[in-house]
């Protein structure tokens, strides 16, 4: 029986006889735990929104839901599923690079608390769309570069954010027109340095309070996220201890002015996530070309993501359920048609057999709802989730094999 995650064992075996594979499988527990360690780590003054891109599931939300985190979705599409569950407005803030017209209009007829402005077209886009005065944050690409983040969003060219220089002449250009009343920054993503992580938060804080006087109230900091997940065994992961320090350190050092400051937000989707779960896949084929080993698996892009490999710096944690006397080098890829459906390069792997399985760790975050599941006619995992009782529930039904190269056609 191979343990999963702290005070949960469970028979990987059992579920995959009932629910087959590729499976994804959630621990309840982990999620929960995440939740604690994160929110422990954050000034208590603070707040944690969750991101909802990292997974949508509507089991997952709800969980993050009853414990009380805020949302901070980036689509009209995840605006709907956060409503949809019932999440309050008060507790909902909408994002992404450029809004649409729908995702503006149901945020407003739902009253949501704030917008995250990414441009002035962005910024025209909502202020034409109602006479209300609604709160928004502009969100700002500093100009220091973010060169220890993993996937960079700040500090370089890019669509997203306002470059620093042009964030007050914006504010000054429409103060009397629209309620700026926030700045957001969200640097990069996979911060494994703490303390990159507290200079980003110092950074807004001190161009807030530079600049405090050009609002007609400052009410919104939100300081992003970026808390790193180790993808690798031999990985270590971010220093939690080292946030907690630094970041109560900071926040006790500017009381004075974060006093005045109603909501103070930090954001996460994937450390809240992303080691919550295992993607469960068999074995297909093991076969041999010009000297080279392929273990071919029944998951692949279509379930990982197309462009994983481009953007991680270690090899993923990949195991497999049984013990194995024996190893020799291999190339794992998925059953997709195109050579670059490579789930793993080249290492020494265990020696296994057609039907065996194999499980890919740390899938929680930006896996299946950031992959190309119906391409070449393959279809989405089942989704299940597993409490401390081991009671197992399926959470997302596989996808309609015989639908799924005609998703949405019209004939």
């Amino acid at each position: 029986m191979y343990k999963l995650q702290p005070k949960l064992n469970i028979d990987i075996a059992d579920i995959v006889n009932k629910f087959s594979t590729p499976l994804i499988i959630y621990t309840v527990y982990e999620l929960n735990n995440k939740i604690i360690e994160l929110q422990a780590a954050l000034p208590v003054e603070s707040r944690l929104l969750y991101s909802v891109k990292a997974n949508p599931n509507p089991f997952v939300i709800n969980i993050f839901n009853q414990a009380g985190l805020g949302f901070e979705v980036g689509s009209v599409g995840e605006l709907h599923q956060v409503i949809k569950l019932k999440i309050h407005s008060d507790r909902i803030v909408l994002g992404g690079p450029i809004k649409s017209k729908e995702a503006i209009l149901l945020g407003i007829q739902n009253h949501i608390l704030s917008y995250n402005v990414e441009s002035e077209q962005d910024l025209e886009n909502i202020a034409s769309a109602t006479n209300q005065r609604l709160n928004i944050s502009l969100r700002i690409n500093p100009d220091f570069s973010n060169r220890f983040s993993q996937l960079k969003m700040g500090g370089i060219s890019s669509q997203f954010g306002i470059d620093e220089n042009n964030v007050i002449p914006l504010i000054r250009k429409y103060k009397n027109e629209v309620n700026i009343n926030g700045l957001f920054m969200y640097a990069g993503s996979q911060f494994f340095d703490a303390q990159k992580i507290i200079q980003n938060t110092s950074f807004l804080i001190e161009f807030a309070e530079k600049h405090k006087d050009e609002f007609n109230q400052l009410d919104f900091l939100d300081f992003g996220g970026g808390f790193g997940v180790a993808e690798s065994a031999n990985q270590s992961g971010l220093d939690i201890n080292i946030l907690k320090t630094g970041l109560a350190d900071l926040f006790e050092s500017k009381k004075q002015f974060l006093g005045n400051i109603k909501y103070k937000f930090f954001e996460s989707g994937r450390y809240l996530t992303a080691t919550s779960a295992i993607l469960v896949s068999t074995v297909l084929d093991v076969k041999y070309s010009k000297g080279k080993k392929y273990i071919i698996l029944d998951t692949g892009i279509n379930h990982l993501g197309i462009r994983q490999l481009d953007f991680r710096n270690h090899e993923p944690f990949i195991s497999t359920l049984k013990e194995y006397e024996h190893y020799s080098p291999a190339i794992l890829t998925g059953a997709t048609c195109t050579p670059i459906d490579i789930i793993q390069n080249e290492i020494d792997f265990p020696d296994v057999a057609v039907d065996d399985l194999v499980l890919i760790h740390n899938v929680g975050a930006y896996t299946a709802t950031l992959s190309p599941y119906n391409f070449c006619g393959f279809t989405y995992p089942a989704e299940v989730a597993v409490d401390t009782n081991s009671y197992v529930l399926l959470i997302r039904e596989r996808g309609d094999i015989e639908n799924s190269c005609g998703i949405g056609y019209k004939y």
